[in-house]
């Protein structure tokens, strides 16, 4: 373009084809960028080319060159439209490897190596204009003056010591954790007489989870390492339904319920999903929120590549095992979704008010004569709280902003029972509110509990099985040799290259494992580390359908299938995936059988690498200094 800055006033501002094609980008690049800014992209890039930065796969010398074509000479690399978007993009990155917050410190040292000559003014610039906010990590880590001053009004790098930085929709997610941990723990309703009676004689964990869940009204479970974990968490809600208590029971993701409801068959007992919960509460729009969330386009999958769009069967399609500044850029999807519920609602209220002659509008309603005031509008109506307990398995897998939906719309009374594994890789979307929760230590909790800390139990270890004893040492670290069982519970098989890893998985899922143990395909899971690849959940799933000759059979892919539990699993661990590997996700993995585990081995010595010397993908979250500050 001529240099000319191009407003959406103008008579012959360029559609948003013309834009694109005048900076040379891919023809396929529009649609893209119309669904992520809207009716008005044209007009918006007009105004700040560096927008375009928030679509997925675009980088910021992209951005640049787009920025250069629009605006001409006036495109700098110090323009504040650029400090905003970047960081914007730096966050949006950051998150889909799990994290809510950032340190300002890596935030400039980004900067700058992205051309910003004042990192610490670009930064914030970027925070006076952007939906992001910047926040002490005192908490954590105290200033060295230990006055606790705000570094932010400081100048220069050193200004931004101790400072967090984190998107709008994360900060307030996890403050809306905190408020709902505190709330939940100071109005629980009694649960009655029957709740003492309740039976625990189907498991010794049964009883402590009786007296903390009759104490409080949140208590945690750390569920055990052992085959029984979700059986332990069902056979309790199934319990405490049993004893007259309502009972919602809610699974962490896809895999989770679909776990739950093999537990449950046969009772009267729904499980839902966190989306089919917040509905079922007329919370319709965080649903569609959440369900957004859960596939994210461009979230991460295990070996770090993005994955765009969601998984048949609602469970997200990427792992965000992967970590790091080196990952692909993908936007921040903000659900549009409209409450349904709410407005139909609305619409009743509007009716009824045009209809009833005391809620007429003060416009058309005749003057009162005798001067009297009009009476005040009636107060509302609140709901009586009620007693009753939302269990919730594998809320390990529930990422910030799904947990802070589903426990602010929890009803007023209710208790509610969070179980997860903390020492399992956290979930596909920002956060890891579970493990903060269990971690964090708070002085403001010490008005509930006495030892400032959410209410926990552990759960009890499973009866002596060679899958719970791998478990057990892996989450120590260490990777014990196999041992020979004649019952053929763990089977180790070593290949040497993706196409043999491929070969066995199936043979062991179509053959052997249904042989050995009597069990149909629909019984046993085939797991991957990622979805593509020469060993992949895709390359796998075709194998597997090519061999029983029917469409009912599908691999997943790691990030799919944590959370959940079959009665046989098979575990592809191939060399090309073997630099994700992490020992929560080692452990995680072979939690997934609950009778027989083959794992296919292909990563050579990644795998003990992995379980000795690298514990889990660390994420950078604002919970902890949350309920810190509560």
């Amino acid at each position: 373009m001529d240099g000319k800055t191009v407003t959406m006033t103008e008579p012959d501002a360029p559609s948003l084809d013309q834009l694109l094609a005048s900076a040379g980008a891919p023809g396929d690049l529009a649609p893209r960028v119309a669904a992520t800014l809207g009716e008005q992209a044209a007009a918006r890039l007009a105004a700040d080319p560096w927008l375009i930065l928030a679509v997925p796969g675009v980088r910021p010398e992209a951005a640049d060159g787009f920025a250069r074509s629009v605006l001409g000479g006036t495109a700098g690399p110090q323009d504040p439209r650029r400090a905003r978007a970047v960081l914007g993009w730096l966050l949006d990155r950051a998150a889909l490897d799990g994290h809510t917050a950032q340190p300002a410190d890596v935030l400039c040292s980004a900067l700058g190596s992205l051309g910003f000559g004042d990192p610490a003014g670009a930064l914030q610039a970027a925070l006076e204009e952007g939906d992001m906010l910047a926040f002490s990590n005192a908490a954590e880590e105290e200033d060295e003056d230990g006055d606790g001053s705000g570094p932010a009004e400081e100048s220069g790098s050193a200004g931004t010591s101790g400072l967090m930085i984190s998107r709008e929709r994360y900060a307030f997610a996890e403050e809306g954790v905190g408020e709902a941990v505190q709330r939940l723990l100071a109005t629980p309703e009694p649960l009655g007489e029957d709740w003492e009676r309740l039976d625990t004689s189907g498991d010794r964990i049964h009883g402590e989870l009786r007296d903390s869940v009759g104490a409080y009204g949140l208590t945690l479970v750390a569920t055990a390492p052992g085959i029984a974990k979700t059986a332990q968490i069902a056979g309790f809600a199934e319990a405490a339904a049993a004893a007259g208590v309502p009972v919602a029971i809610v699974g962490g993701n896809a895999a989770s319920v679909r776990t739950l409801n093999r537990e449950l068959g046969g009772t009267e007992l729904t499980v839902l999903s966190v989306q089919e919960y917040l509905a079922s509460l007329g919370r319709g729009e965080t649903a569609d929120a959440d369900a957004d969330a859960e596939k994210v386009p461009g979230q991460r999958d295990a070996d770090g590549s993005a994955a765009d769009g969601a998984v048949p069967g609602g469970s997200a399609a990427a792992d965000s095992e992967a970590s790091g500044a080196s990952a692909t850029a993908s936007a921040d999807a903000d659900s549009q979704a409209a409450d349904s519920a709410a407005d139909q609602d609305y619409a009743q209220d509007q009716d009824t008010s045009a209809d009833s002659p005391e809620t007429a509008s003060s416009d058309t309603a005749e003057p009162d004569p005798a001067g009297e005031a009009e009476p005040e509008p009636p107060a509302p109506k609140f709901a009586d709280p009620q007693p009753g307990l939302v269990v919730v398995s594998a809320a390990h897998q529930i990422d910030a902003e799904a947990l802070a939906a589903l426990l602010d719309a929890v009803p007023e009374g209710m208790r509610v029972l969070l179980a997860g594994d903390p020492a399992e890789p956290g979930p596909a979307g920002p956060g890891q509110p579970f493990r903060d929760l269990v971690e964090t230590r708070s002085d403001s909790l010490m008005a509930y509990t006495a030892d400032g800390r959410v209410p926990r139990v552990r759960a009890a270890d499973s009866e002596p099985h060679p899958l719970t004893d791998l478990r057990f040492a892996l989450r120590e670290g260490e990777l014990p040799p196999p041992e020979a069982d004649p019952e053929k519970r763990l089977v180790i098989v070593p290949v040497r290259d993706a196409g043999e890893a491929v070969a066995r998985a199936v043979q062991l899922a179509a053959d052997s494992i249904p042989r050995t143990f009597g069990l149909s395909p629909e019984d046993i899971q085939v797991v991957t580390i990622r979805a593509g690849g020469e060993a992949g959940a895709e390359t796998v799933t075709r194998a597997l359908r090519e061999r029983l000759g029917t469409e009912q059979v599908r691999a997943l892919t790691a990030r799919e299938a944590l959370g959940g539990t079959w009665p046989a699993a098979v575990v592809v661990l191939d060399g090309p995936s073997s630099g994700s590997l992490t020992r929560a996700l080692v452990y995680g993995l072979c939690g997934l059988a609950e009778r027989h585990l083959s794992i296919v081995h292909g990563a050579g010595s990644a795998l003990p690498q992995a379980v000795a010397n690298v514990p889990d993908r660390p994420r950078h979250t604002r919970l902890p200094a949350v309920l810190r500050e509560l």
